[in-house]
């Protein structure tokens, strides 16, 4: 069980790693684009660095390396995981191309992540080839008309089966709700926005539980 942050934006990580006993951070092209768009204006090491000061060790920093082809891609994600061996890990695409840059770290005996995992068939095969972690997009799977919890089920059930270590990180959670069934449908970790975590906090019955004691106590004698 671990909780991850879905994010680059450096100040709000730290504001929920504040809250939040966060296992680490996950991010990606997009992500990393958004942050720059709200004024992080720090190139992709920089903030992988500023990422690994901030979180405290052993937290884990998942970055992804572009994939226009095997060579790059491999470079690109040696790079990331040289800047600390033990705490980064590439996140790789499953696709063809990803699927070659995988086995190249597998072979050097590196962690990985295969993310964009959307069918069971690509779960075992990131599974066979010694992924420590897939990633699922469960709002994404919704939209596409596949319902993600039978999905994320059915992935959990293949890899218990073959006795697989490899942990199944739901992404793309964008409600309490959905954090919920994916953790009920068998994904091992979340990886959350930060105003989804924030969210996952509080309720309002709890608030409300908590005013009607806080009225009580200033009745006490």
């Amino acid at each position: 069980m671990a909780i991850y942050i879905d994010s680059a934006y450096l100040p709000d990580i730290q504001a929920v790693a504040q809250l939040v006993p966060l296992a680490g951070v996950t991010t990606n092209p997009t992500l990393l684009l958004n942050a720059q768009e709200r004024g992080q204006n720090l190139h992709t090491q920089e903030v992988l660095e500023h990422l690994l000061q901030q979180l405290p060790e052993p937290g884990l920093i998942f970055m992804q390396p572009p994939i226009h082809d095997e060579v790059s891609g491999y470079r690109e994600a040696i790079a990331y995981v040289n800047t600390d061996p033990g705490r980064v890990i590439p996140k790789i695409p499953m696709t063809e191309i990803g699927l070659l840059i995988a086995q190249h770290l597998h072979a050097e005996k590196q962690r990985f992540a295969f993310t964009a995992v959307t069918t069971v068939s690509q779960a075992y095969i990131a599974a066979a080839v010694g992924a420590q972690f897939i990633i699922p997009y469960y709002n994404r799977l919704r939209r596409s008309g596949i319902d993600p919890r039978e999905r994320i089920s059915q992935m959990a059930q293949v890899l218990t089966k073959q006795q697989s270590s490899t942990r199944i990180m739901a992404a793309s959670v964008k409600s309490g709700a959905e954090a919920a069934d994916a953790l009920i449908a068998g994904a091992h970790d979340l990886t959350v926005p930060p105003q989804v975590l924030r969210d996952m906090i509080t309720d309002p019955e709890t608030e409300e539980a908590v005013q009607k004691f806080e009225q009580d106590r200033k009745k006490l004698h």
